[in-house]
């Protein structure tokens, strides 16, 4: 899957006026809110996933070969989080 690719569907006033054409597939990422207004960017990631650009790159731990495999198998590009790398018993990532 190639995630944020192409046209986005903006959350404030003034940004893209890309038009959706009939036949293109959108995924609509939600963000919680106060009602202000307002994005504010945390310090903490909660969700990660691969660069659908990026090609092979050598790991020498075998542990990081480990969970790339993992990461591979279980979601590819596809975002995740860690409580889903702990369900599949990966730990210290």
């Amino acid at each position: 899957y190639r995630i944020h690719a192409g046209k986005s569907v903006p959350i404030v006033k003034g940004g893209e006026a890309t038009t959706m054409e009939e036949g293109e597939l959108y995924a609509i990422e939600t963000f919680g809110s106060t009602g202000k207004g307002y994005v504010r960017e945390d310090l903490e990631c909660s969700h990660y996933m691969k660069n659908f650009d990026v090609g092979y790159i050598p790991l020498r731990l075998p542990k990081a070969k480990q969970l790339l495999n993992t990461i591979n198998k279980n979601f590819d590009t596809l975002a995740f989080c860690r409580r889903w790398l702990d369900r599949l018993r990966e730990g210290k990532y």
